[in-house]
């Protein structure tokens, strides 16, 4: 009798379809390498059971629909790029409404989706009037839609679609804009980056469903059937059938009669699956094939604030440029030869940095006087609000009140002739007074007052930001004013070298000032050399004599505006109080600056006329102490008014000896604030 071994078993052996053999070579149009990952199963298996999938094609879908398509001229060799046409044809099909059904913002979205998921790529198909005006845009179905080659020249010979009636329609290429992000090999083809991840998206799935079939089967995946017998080939075919394999089936158990049976459970636990690991590198590669950073989905958890913003700029630099391109290249026929189709990303912040970055680098090009008005109008951008005139051509000095020509012909313009020197070896008669200029310390007060003042704006809102900032008021009671105690509140005193910097204030000052009194005692200088008739090239070194008078007070300045900082903060003031308390004193820095500058510009003129005079081999000069008299002139230097000494001798002002007026080596209640000058004569 044969032996009967699990008659259950005993039933036809299920038919095995066999598949489709791939060509993973060159194929024409027509034939689907890719075609386990066709726009179908892109969107079925991919988009819509994929979370990381989804949230990255929607992304990017969001951003391309939201920006508004623009065409501008090209803007040939120059840098800044020309501003767009108010109107033109495309404007109300890419951004208001691109056909009856579709308005711009959902047909943009359709399109960048395609774009993303579709390794065809995407069809359009553009309705024009009979007068060449374009009344509307349509989507193809990119799955029932097709290139076919041509047998000439040309690599198309017209488009077929078929129609949801199943209707075989016929286009010319010329009837078609067609996108795709281009393959290497494949001119028929796209590529999408579900073809670099489709075994990540695989991978996220399987182990999402073996995981819900696992909790679905009592979280038994599985075990070991041992038969005590022998088998053949078929019925262990039978039986391994019978015991399905796949997620599915997953915890799956079956019970069978006759026989010796034993099981072994060899079944494995969610955690040495390692499932986390799995999903967590799954999502990687996802995103990495697709280049959305997780903050730009919407979780940027675990991140700082200045890694946050890095992953925007990474996604605004280098995932939409190109995507964006793509949409924006299939409709510049449609622009001609002399503009482009671009979308706007004009209103993005973290593109917007740049920009930023470099316009605030050309206003300090024109304060430093490197850089005209003209030229950074013309590099922001509003050229066109700004008269092309000499003084706009012109490179200003700091003091905002000389100009330096950029022409020739702009100097007449700008009246920045020099005096010329009297002719060498000029005559003078005994005692005859030297013609000097009375004015040049006021002229020159006046430029360092404006620079001074300018600075002291800068500094007061400087400190006013700082005392603001999240990053100096962390740890201090100043964190939140309304009376809220998080992590980050603390009993900190307010950082007030952070602050206030009292040296880079001293390095601003003395960049904004340097330049004018270096000017000023040249020019001194060289007006008392032409009166003397002297030739001589002696150097003028007046800025380091000048330079202590600066830092050093201003260092007092900053160091009272610290103090007072810091006591208002022990005292309990508000941060609105000692902001407050800031400005003021800004206010009442004006003060000083006026009075510095009087010092500085008095000093300068006189050191520099003195310098010139050590270095000139004439003899038999005298000079005269002129008061300032306007009634606040102090009683010591009006009762010096009209005192004569030879030069080299200094001039008795009350108790002190003074080489001349706002002598750097006198005390500060005789030179600080001093306004006199001096009149020179030769006697012989």
């Amino acid at each position: 009798m044969p032996r009967r071994w699990f008659p259950t078993l005993r039933r036809p052996a299920p038919a095995i379809k066999a598949g489709p053999e791939y060509n993973i070579g060159w194929t024409p149009a027509g034939v689907d390498r890719a075609r386990p990952w066709s726009v179908e199963r892109a969107v079925r298996d991919g988009m819509e059971r994929a979370v990381w999938i989804y949230k990255a094609v929607d992304t990017i879908s969001n951003h391309a629909a939201d920006r508004p398509l623009r065409v501008r001229p090209r803007s040939g060799t120059s840098d800044e790029p020309l501003p767009p046409h108010d109107v033109h044809p495309l404007y109300r099909a890419m951004n208001i409404r691109a056909n009856p059904a579709e308005g711009a913002w959902t047909f943009k979205k359709r399109v960048s989706m395609q774009l993303l998921l579709s390794k065809r790529g995407v069809f359009l198909e553009p309705t024009f009037s009979r007068g060449g005006d374009l009344l509307r845009i349509d989507l193809l179905p990119p799955g029932r839609t097709r290139p076919v080659p041509s047998t000439g020249a040309d690599v198309i010979s017209h488009f077929e679609t078929v129609t949801i009636t199943g209707e075989l329609r016929t286009l010319g290429v010329e009837q078609v804009r067609w996108i795709r992000t281009p393959h290497p090999l494949d001119p028929y083809s796209g590529i999408t980056p579900l073809e670099a991840a489709g075994l990540s998206a695989d991978l996220d799935f399987f182990t999402r469903h073996y995981n819900l079939s696992f909790v679905n089967n009592d979280a038994r995946p599985g075990g070991v059937i041992g038969i005590d017998g022998d088998m053949d080939g078929d019925e262990l075919r039978l039986l391994r059938a019978r015991f399905g394999t796949g997620p599915s089936a997953a915890g799956g158990w079956t019970v069978l009669n006759g026989g010796n049976v034993t099981v072994t459970d060899t079944s494995v636990t969610p955690r040495d699956m390692a499932y986390e690991t799995v999903a967590a590198l799954s999502k990687i590669e996802l995103l990495a094939a697709f280049g959305v950073p997780e903050s730009q989905l919407g979780n940027a958890s675990g991140r700082t604030f200045d890694n946050a913003r890095a992953e925007k700029t990474t996604f605004w630099e280098i995932t939409m440029p190109p995507h964006l391109r793509l949409i924006a290249d299939a409709f510049q026929d449609d622009a001609g030869e002399d503009a482009e189709v671009y979308f706007d990303t004009s209103d993005i912040d973290v593109l917007r940095e740049p920009r930023t970055k470099r316009l605030s680098e050309a206003r300090e090009e024109v304060a430093a006087g490197v850089r005209s008005i003209r030229s950074y109008a013309e590099l922001a951008g509003y050229a066109d609000e700004i008269d092309d005139t000499p003084a706009t051509r012109a490179l200003w000095l700091p003091s905002g009140r000389t100009s330096l020509p950029t022409r020739t012909a702009d100097a007449p313009a700008l009246d920045t002739t020099t005096p010329s020197a009297p002719a060498a070896g000029k005559t003078l008669t005994p005692a005859s007074g030297l013609a000097l200029d009375d004015t040049a310390a006021d002229s020159l007060r006046d430029r360092l007052d404006d620079a001074l003042q300018a600075l002291t704006t800068r500094w007061t809102e400087r400190t006013v930001a700082r005392l603001n900032s999240p990053r100096h008021r962390k740890g201090t009671r100043h964190w939140d004013d309304r009376g809220d105690t998080t992590a980050r509140t603390g009993l900190k005193d307010l950082p007030v070298d952070q602050v206030i910097d009292i040296a880079t204030w001293q390095q601003e000052a003395a960049q904004a000032l340097q330049p004018l009194i270096e000017q000023a005692a040249a020019t001194a200088a060289t007006e008392l050399h032409a009166a003397l008739g002297s030739t001589s090239t002696a150097t003028i070194a007046v800025w380091p004599t000048i330079a202590p008078l600066l830092t050093t007070s201003l260092a007092q300045q900053a160091q009272a505006l610290a103090d007072d900082v810091a006591g208002t903060d022990r005292e309990g003031k508000s941060l609105a109080g000692i902001v407050e308390a800031t400005r003021a004193w800004g206010r009442s820095l004006a003060n000083w600056a006026s009075a510095k500058a009087n010092h500085l510009a008095t000093a300068t003129v006189e050191s520099a006329r003195d310098q010139a005079a050590a270095a000139s081999p004439r003899t038999g000069l005298v000079r005269r102490w002129v008061a300032h008299d306007d009634g606040r002139t102090r009683p010591d230097h009006e009762a010096a008014d009209g005192q004569t000494q030879p030069y080299g001798q200094p001039f008795a002002v009350g108790e002190d000896l003074l080489r001349h007026p706002g002598d750097t080596t006198a005390p500060p209640r005789q030179s600080v604030n001093c306004r006199c000058r001096l009149a020179w004569r030769l006697d012989y």
